[in-house]
């Protein structure tokens, strides 16, 4: 046994658990932890400009490796400034460790600064919570919060320790990290009437979706789609897990529904979703955007509450997804994948309507328009960024319903993107976004964000360039609150009102001054040559803002999906 401080005992733990980022801000009732992190080079720590950042990054950082992402800071106001990210955190399932301080235990229910109960405002938001009011319930407190920040469905723990337990020193055994939960294994029965249901399939159709990716099953969705010929649609989470650019890929749902998934959705005999939950981003609770009534909907999730939740499985497994698949997998060889054929015409409709998707992409791509068509913005990013770049997709109808879409961007890895959950958070990818190349030093980065998100979340730009990370924020600026203007547009005649900013705000005079390059793009024949430019600059480790005047452009897909 050793005597160490809880502060040290808090960071300790860190260490054992493989953490390399902290991101967070100190405060009075945390500066026990940070003195521990003094001096030490296994862990980072991410200096935010607000504590809603802290929890931006440790999300975004979740969704890149896997990994909990870790944030730490002070009572009160440091801790509920991360709500809104922690709850995009647990609406879409990443892992996450909160380090909260709090007042001292004598100055309890005393009136003390900062004090607040939250263990009770995070209760909705996290998979578990706990006050720690003896120094020796930090080590065994860290211990349970990472398990069940990993376990089943991941999402944020709160470990809320007050400010003299941390400056208090007791003895401490060795640790025996967590590490990774043993992953479950899919019930063997329903695999095999499942594998019966897709061997019978005239037109089977994947739908994998951020469970997907979150299990790491890339290669057997991709096994899965070849073995039986069937094209592959995606969430916003699920893009990556199979490229772009293979011939079976069909693009998303929702509001990322285009001719390709408009037509495979509702005509699909057999539909399989893997860790994708239907929810009212990919639904609109419209039947057309769900698989048809008469189709077998076989549904793979870890958590059992998300079977049947939003359309009913006839063949509901619970299971982590990789080895449900490899079960699956192994089931068909087992039974014999040569006697089934699929439909001609069900993979002749994927070939080409995709086609046509891309010839309409290329015709929006080469528009000369002024203002600019974003769908040009869009098409020079992929020329100039290359392939394995990492991408921010933030919230609204020009970034996510255009840069979020298959075929106007095109992904190509798994746990290449930083995107929303459901919960739909205006800037909680541009905010998220530098973890990219702490994550991913080597690799490019590329956010989508409007003027309004940005607006949010602007405070972000010294933290990427006081590291030095080269990242390039690109603004979609149309001078609105696209989304909601559109809803006046097409339900209130058109009564504008709190949706269009009158101050042309000068982004790219701020992105200087906080240390980042900087311009403003009006001219479409100008987009490449400033997107060269800023990757230049990314390049030398200065971060950069485009700020592009767009048009106010709108996909279909978009369009269909909100119309009231």
């Amino acid at each position: 046994m050793v005597m160490k401080s809880g502060g040290q005992a808090v960071v300790d733990v860190l260490k054992a658990e493989g953490v390399k980022f902290i991101f967070g801000m100190p405060g009075g009732h945390t500066i026990g932890i940070y003195d521990a992190l003094y001096g030490q080079q296994q862990i980072s720590h991410i200096l935010v400009r607000h504590e809603q950042h802290a929890a931006s990054m440790a999300a975004g950082y979740a969704q890149l490796t896997g990994e909990p992402g870790v944030c730490c800071v002070t009572a009160g106001p440091g801790a509920t400034n991360l709500v809104t990210s922690v709850a995009e955190a647990y609406v879409g399932a990443l892992p996450m460790v909160i380090i909260a301080g709090r007042g001292a235990t004598r100055n309890a229910h005393r009136g003390a600064s900062q004090e607040i109960d939250q263990v009770r405002i995070f209760a909705a938001i996290t998979k578990w919570g706990v006050r720690v009011d003896r120094p020796d319930l930090i080590v065994e407190s860290l211990r349970q919060a990472f398990t069940i920040a990993r376990s089943g469905k991941p999402g944020p723990v709160l470990i809320d320790i007050p400010q003299d337990i941390l400056g208090m020193q007791f003895d401490v055994g060795d640790y025996l990290p967590v590490g990774k939960p043993a992953a479950v294994r899919g019930d063997s029965d329903r695999i095999k009437t499942a594998a019966a249901a897709l061997l019978a399939a005239r037109k089977p159709l994947i739908v994998a979706g951020g469970g997907a990716v979150a299990a790491n099953a890339t290669s057997e969705v991709r096994q899965l789609a070849e073995m039986l010929g069937s094209p592959v649609v995606t969430t916003l989470a699920g893009r990556g897990i199979l490229p772009d650019d293979h011939e079976l890929t069909a693009g998303g749902i929702g509001h990322h529904r285009q001719d390709v998934t408009k037509y495979l959705l509702p005509n699909a005999d057999v539909v399989i979703g893997i860790g994708a939950r239907f929810e009212q981003q990919e639904t609109n609770w419209k039947p057309e955007y769900v698989p048809a009534p008469a189709a077998t909907y076989i549904q793979i999730d870890i958590d059992p509450n998300e079977l049947g939740r939003s359309v009913v499985a006839t063949i509901g497994i619970t299971g982590d997804a990789r080895l449900v698949l490899q079960d699956l997998l192994t089931e068909l060889k087992t039974k014999g994948t040569g006697q089934r054929t699929v439909s001609k015409e069900w993979l002749a409709e994927l070939s080409n309507r995709r086609a046509a998707l891309e010839t309409e992409r290329e015709s929006m791509a080469s528009s000369n328009a002024t203002p600019i068509h974003p769908i040009r913005i869009f098409d020079r990013i992929q020329r100039v960024f290359p392939r394995n770049a990492t991408v921010a997709i933030d919230v609204g109808v020009l970034a996510q319903g255009m840069g979020g879409a298959f075929p106007y961007f095109k992904i190509f890895e798994p746990r290449a993107t930083i995107v929303p959950s459901s919960f739909y958070g205006m800037g909680f990818a541009a905010s998220a976004f530098p973890v990219a190349r702490l994550v991913y030093p080597d690799r490019p980065a590329v956010c989508f964000v409007g003027d309004g998100s940005f607006q949010m979340v602007m405070n972000i730009l010294p933290v990427a360039a006081e590291l030095k990370l080269g990242v390039t924020w690109c603004i979609f600026n149309d001078h609105a609150l696209g989304s909601i203007r559109d809803i006046q547009v097409q339900a209130f005649n058109e009564r504008f009102i709190g949706t269009e900013f009158v101050l042309d705000l000068d982004y790219a005079g701020l992105a200087v001054a906080s240390g980042c390059y900087g311009e403003r793009v009006t001219d479409p024949h100008q987009v490449e040559a400033a997107l060269q430019r800023a990757f230049v600059a990314n390049e030398s480790g200065k971060p950069a803002v485009l700020d592009f005047v767009v048009a106010k452009e709108r996909m279909a897909g978009s369009t269909e999906f909100f119309a009231r």
